[in-house]
């Protein structure tokens, strides 16, 4: 497979996303969609968070379709493609492919794979920034269109099929508080009128400010509040940190607890997790969270988790958390037990939480099919990695000739080093190397003789001085010279005055000038590949 490395301005139209300068009238329904970070999923691009008006239109460079975007600034290398005429803001840079030489959607791949290379070349005090000269000489691999295109199938299927999978986890996870309410409506009611309902305090217990990560602690499962998202706790998904000793076993948590955030930004604050089995190893909850661990003869884990991310209860979090100047949102302990619970019957909880379990074996399914489905894309991205590889090599095979001096001496790829004869006008090769040296490495310009072994008297050719030089030209060109001794000034016969002719106009003189070497040229085109020992050997 041929695979070539080329900078990507040699194989696309980029150019900067734009910045408005009026922002009162820019934005409406009848311009296109204006793109910003945000709006970039890796994958297809079809709409945007904002569209602009038609004065907006003519304040920026909308991109045709077919075109990729990539931020650049910030959080970089989100990428996405364009299926309709698009805006991109000036935290984006475009990249139109020419479709000649590569595949757009094979191109948008590249740089998600490529994506750390790409953010090592930003730079920036305040925040990363990716420079659109940068990036134009940034290198991707370009294989043949039909492998492009097998690689871009490939992933746009699986991208694909994550996209669908993960709206199926999101629309059982939206359909949990309507099996609650269905369940309990007419306790909620009692919630809400302030009729009849529990105080959180009583049927559960509460404990605030979790283990602290200390050095040279002990090693623990720990529940930060980053992991918290109104979701089970997936043992294998929890890091592991070093936590303070002597609390470890107090913070410890076990099948039925639920960890909240405490303190976190007020969109995060309440946010919650439930230990759903029995913790294999040993697992805290984090400071800033706490643990609410249910009374079982009062209520079920899962029916208290539910009512936690209800939305009554989020709302009674948000109108009673502590707001301070720092951006952070806390909960007091007082306030949370005092949060009204729905006053259910055991058993009827004990029947809703049997329904929910269902609700997340289903999800742990289909997580473990996104995983796979992540597995996948990387396998291919990869690949791709490899075409990276493989042609970064088979440019260092074109470049790499060794340390060549000019008039000097040439260390050859095989790391011997060859002397200049001036007298000779060429680099001698000691024997055996012939075979171990491409073509496509010899220096440019100058003449390599690659030396016999010892001949024996008793060998044909002994005392034969005739001998064959290569000399590459080009990229792929090789001149193969035949060195044909011959006597100097041995007559005035016209035969003889055209040799020294010769010998003067393109010959080499011995150091008594009674003899010496005509030069004859023929020129070959080599091969990917192709050693030196192969071309002397061919009879040419």
């Amino acid at each position: 497979m041929t695979v070539k490395l080329m900078p990507l301005e040699t194989v696309a139209n980029i150019y900067s996303g734009s910045s408005l300068k009026n922002r009162q009238d820019v934005f409406g329904e009848e311009g296109c969609p204006w793109v910003k970070v945000e709006d970039l999923k890796n994958g297809e691009l079809e709409t945007a968070s904002r569209r602009l008006s038609p004065d907006g239109v003519k304040q920026v460079r909308v991109s045709p379709v077919q075109t990729v975007f990539f931020s650049s600034t910030g959080t970089i290398g989100k990428v996405g493609i364009t299926k309709v005429p698009m805006a991109p803001s000036n935290n984006i840079i475009a990249v139109e492919f020419d479709r000649e030489q590569v595949e757009p959607l094979y191109g948008m791949y590249c740089l998600l794979a490529m994506g750390e290379e790409l953010r090592a070349e930003a730079g920036g005090a305040v925040y990363a920034s990716l420079r659109l000269s940068v990036f134009r000489k940034f290198r991707i691999p370009v294989p043949s269109p039909e492998v492009q295109k097998r690689i871009a199938a490939k992933l746009a299927a699986l991208h694909k099929s994550r996209l669908g999978q993960e709206a199926l986890i999101e629309h059982v996870k939206q359909a949990v508080p309507v099996l609650f309410d269905s369940y309990f409506s007419e306790h909620i009611e009692g919630v809400i009128r302030k009729q009849r309902y529990l105080k959180l305090g009583e049927c559960a217990d509460i404990l605030l400010n979790g283990a602290a990560k200390k050095k040279e602690g002990r090693p623990v499962r720990y529940v930060a509040t980053s992991r918290l998202d109104d979701w089970e706790i997936s043992e294998n998904k929890i890091p592991s940190e070093e936590a303070e000793p002597d609390k470890a076993d107090r913070y410890r948590l076990h099948a039925g607890d639920i960890v909240m955030n405490r303190i976190n930004s007020a969109e995060r604050l309440g946010k919650c997790g439930i230990i759903f089995a029995e913790p294999e190893e040993m697992t805290v909850f984090g400071q800033n969270t706490l643990r609410i661990r249910a009374a079982s003869h009062v209520c079920s884990p899962l029916f208290l988790f539910a009512w936690l991310t209800h939305s009554y209860a989020k709302q009674y979090i948000r109108e009673n958390a502590k707001n301070s100047t720092s951006f952070q949102s806390s909960l007091n302990k007082q306030v949370l037990m005092e949060l009204p619970v729905p006053l259910a019957d055991l058993p009827r909880q004990e029947k809703y939480s049997e329904e929910l379990e269902h609700y997340f074996a289903y999800i742990r399914t289909a997580e473990e099919i996104l995983e796979t489905l992540k597995g996948l894309q990387q396998v291919w991205y990869d690949k791709i990695r490899f075409l990276l590889q493989r042609a970064r090599e088979g440019q260092a095979d074109l470049d790499r000739v060794g340390d060549y001096q000019e008039g000097r001496y040439w260390t050859a790829p095989t790391g011997t080093i060859c002397f200049y004869d001036s007298f000779l006008e060429c680099i001698q090769v000691p024997p055996g190397e012939a075979g171990q040296i491409r073509l496509a490495r010899l220096p440019l310009g100058v003449e390599i003789q690659f030396l016999d072994g010892v001949r024996r008297a008793e060998q044909e050719d002994y005392g034969c001085l005739e001998h064959k030089r290569l000399k590459r030209v080009s990229g792929d060109t090789l001149q193969v010279i035949t060195m044909e001794p011959v006597a100097y000034r041995s007559g005035k016969t016209p035969e003889r005055e055209e040799t020294d002719r010769q010998l003067e106009e393109n010959g080499i003189f011995s150091e008594q000038q009674d003899f010496g070497y005509i030069r004859c040229f023929r020129e070959v085109t080599f091969g990917e590949g192709e050693t030196a020992e192969q071309c002397l050997s061919d009879g040419f």
